[in-house]
């Protein structure tokens, strides 16, 4: 386990490399950005009971995921004591602050990887888009319209009513990458298309087993896309947009599931291309902003969130240390029962879901899940 300096000099030069760390928000709390930054204020340890393994860690997590953030709203937290051989280290942030594709890159820049070097967007224009031109109202009228997609009901994991606790659970599991894209490949379809015909599948068996149908309405699956450019690197923020892909609720065939989503994921990813993409969110007030959000997200309208970050390509080290696993812990909105998120490290894609705790068999999906997989390996004849 890192001594608390080792951990401090690694802090230090993560905000060496993004200096925006150092900074308290905008709005925020913290000390005002005229005060030095101190690495201390950032690092937290916490001990897990002696011998617990992976049940003890994920209660930790859980745990952890309700504890107060520090000044300038992100913090790296040590867990161990529960296996003799390994810790873990937990990058948490605001997301006022942070999105996931920010935080991987930090993770990967500061772990002995080169430059962070995050995903292309798509190309704009020479000197970027202006904003108040025509053609940046009609994207902005054509986003509103899709908005308004939040108003139609969409299936829900728990019924209206249900008692959350708000405490999260989380599971998570694993699938070698080249596996992944190699059945990807084979329906002709991208891993992120995979990811969530399997999700789909795996939820309504899950819902089922669970005495809670999804119902006659559609699921509604709201995915985060990233806005960030190269030039955009280190950037604090929550650059995403979100982009909804409904699916009837009456598709059991996985093949017929994924021919749905992969129509549906082909018209949400050519409207990123489009170089004033997210101009509602620049010309609406911030309340109404707000507002379109909140009803995007809100558990009438969406089934889940579901997440998808690419991560390092290769192991990463902290020190003379192996990062031998990168769960991603996705947020959990608020009213919802359940999220998820497929995430990639080296040569595994790590499938996580974080649930409300008084919705139970949430690592039960994890199998659900990667039996879509297995079913969908087996009508491709893989």
């Amino acid at each position: 386990m890192p001594s608390q300096e080792e951990m401090c000099l690694l802090l230090d030069l993560a905000v060496a490399r993004y200096p925006e760390l150092a900074e308290s928000p905008p709005g925020g709390p913290g000390r005002g950005t005229g005060a030095p930054f101190a690495a201390g204020d950032h690092v937290f340890r916490t001990p897990v009971a002696a011998g617990t393994g992976l049940d003890g860690l994920r209660a930790a997590l859980s745990d952890l995921a309700t504890a107060p953030l520090p000044e300038r709203l992100w913090g790296v937290w040590i867990l161990h004591g529960y296996a003799s051989d390994e810790f873990a280290v937990v990058l948490r942030g605001h997301h006022a602050h942070f999105d996931g594709m920010l935080l991987s890159e930090i993770f990967r820049g500061t772990l002995s990887e080169p430059a962070a070097s995050p995903a292309a967007g798509p190309p704009l224009p020479r000197g970027g888009p202006r904003r108040g031109t025509a053609a940046e109202l009609v994207t902005a009228v054509r986003e509103g319209i899709g908005a308004m997609d939040g108003l139609r009901r969409a299936a829900r994991l728990v019924p209206r009513g249900f008692p959350l606790t708000g405490k999260p659970h989380y599971a998570w599991g694993s699938v070698e990458l080249p596996r992944l894209r190699k059945l990807a490949a084979a329906y002709k379809a991208t891993p992120n298309d995979l990811y969530l015909s399997a999700l789909a599948g795996a939820l309504k068996r899950w819902a089922g087993e669970h005495g809670r149908p999804l119902g006659r309405q559609p699921m509604r699956m709201m995915m985060p896309v990233t806005l960030r450019r190269r030039d955009d690197a280190g950037k604090r923020g929550d650059w995403v947009l979100g982009a909804a892909v409904r699916l009837p609720a009456g598709l059991d065939d996985p093949v017929e599931r994924l021919r749905y989503v992969k129509a549906r994921t082909r018209k949400a990813r050519s409207s990123l291309f489009d170089p004033h993409a997210g101009a509602l969110g620049r010309i609406v007030p911030q309340r109404f902003g707000r507002w379109l959000l909140e009803l995007d997200l809100h558990p009438r309208s969406t089934t889940v969130l579901a997440s998808c970050v690419p991560g390092p390509g290769k192991r990463l080290r902290l020190g003379d240390r192996v990062v031998t696993d990168a769960i991603p812990l996705d947020l959990l909105p608020a009213g919802h029962a359940l999220a998820a998120c497929l995430s990639t490290y080296a040569a595994t894609a790590q499938i996580c879901f974080v649930a409300d705790q008084a919705v139970g068999g949430c690592d039960g999906l994890v199998q659900l899940w990667m039996r879509e997989l297995d079913e969908m390996t087996a009508r491709a004849g893989l």
